[in-house]
């Protein structure tokens, strides 16, 4: 892993921001994953949150907002790009071109990386996601994932997803304990809102410290700024693969197996479940009420669970 000593001053009084690159490999390559960091103005260590973005890239719109309201409460902010170095630009037509799975383990590679820098306190480090990135933010809370990636015990202090994918169900769920937030549009036919609520009742049964809110009539994207619509973009809001007691996985719609007991993928089996459950038409867009109450509602994670007692 890399720091690059690329911090740039934006004037008296201001944030500075830094360039951090690390290793990844992909498709049994090597690649480099880069992420923009902005401190806040100071010398002291701070509380952090990485940004992860969804299909679509990172936005400055979205991403940089976020980032910037962040920095502005005294938090510094991550925006990593998981697409740039992997030589993609979306994944709106073809999900299979960059996984949630690779995506949060990215997060957990930028995390270790950013537990090391002067100016972060390692303790307090959140995660934030969109669409993709939120269903890889949802992915770093579970303790057997964490542990892999970070047997030392390096963990997210706090996980927030925004309209993610919930389409992997795993079997007695259990968390690294650290709150985690899901927030959903009530009219998302992207993602989708009843995997989510499904998959919540299941981690809060193994202990999990999750909350759900739901914006009633938010379509997904509800915190973006203009309509979209893609007529031949994946839609996976009727996929929901779920893992067997015995460690195999079968998706519900179908009712196909599609990864055997030490979960290797089963391409057959895999490819007849997306057949089946896989449709093509994603839209979203913004949703005033909810995008407004979504930044209130992220302010008062930051204040509560990195901020507060500090």
């Amino acid at each position: 892993m890399l720091l690059v000593p690329a911090a740039t001053a934006l004037g008296a009084g201001r944030p500075t921001r830094e360039e951090l690159s690390f290793a990844r490999e992909y498709r049994g390559k090597q690649t480099t994953i880069t992420a923009e960091l902005q401190l806040p103005f100071g010398t002291g260590r701070v509380p952090a949150m990485i940004i992860q973005h969804g299909s679509g890239g990172v936005s400055a719109k979205r991403e940089g907002r976020y980032a910037q309201e962040m920095v502005n409460l005294g938090v510094a902010a991550l925006v990593i790009d998981s697409f740039k170095g992997r030589g993609i630009v979306s994944t709106v037509t073809d999900q299979s071109a960059v996984s949630a799975q690779e995506i949060a383990d990215d997060a957990f590679a930028a995390l270790r990386l950013l537990a090391s820098h002067p100016r972060i306190a390692s303790d307090r480090i959140g995660i934030l996601g969109f669409s993709k990135g939120a269903t890889a933010a949802l992915l770093t809370a579970l303790e057997r994932r964490a542990n892999k990636a970070l047997p030392d015990g390096l963990r997210f202090a706090l996980h927030v997803s925004l309209y993610p994918s919930c389409d992997s169900h795993y079997f007695g769920p259990k968390t690294t304990g650290s709150p985690i937030y899901l927030l959903l549009g009530g009219a998302d036919s992207y993602a989708g809102v009843g995997p989510c609520q499904e998959y919540a009742t299941a981690l809060k049964a193994e202990g999990a410290a999750i909350e759900v809110t739901v914006y009633p009539g938010a379509p997904h994207g509800f915190d973006m700024e203009r309509s979209y619509r893609v007529a031949n973009g994946e839609n996976w809001s009727r996929c929901v693969f779920v893992e067997q007691p015995n460690g195999s996985w079968k998706e519900r719609t179908s009712g196909v197996v599609t990864h055997d007991s030490s979960g290797r993928r089963i391409e057959a089996g895999y490819r007849r479940a997306l057949a089946v459950c896989r449709s093509y038409g994603v839209s979203g867009g913004p949703n005033a009420a909810a995008r407004t109450k979504t930044m209130i509602a992220l302010r008062s994670y930051l204040h509560k669970h990195l901020l507060e007692g500090r």
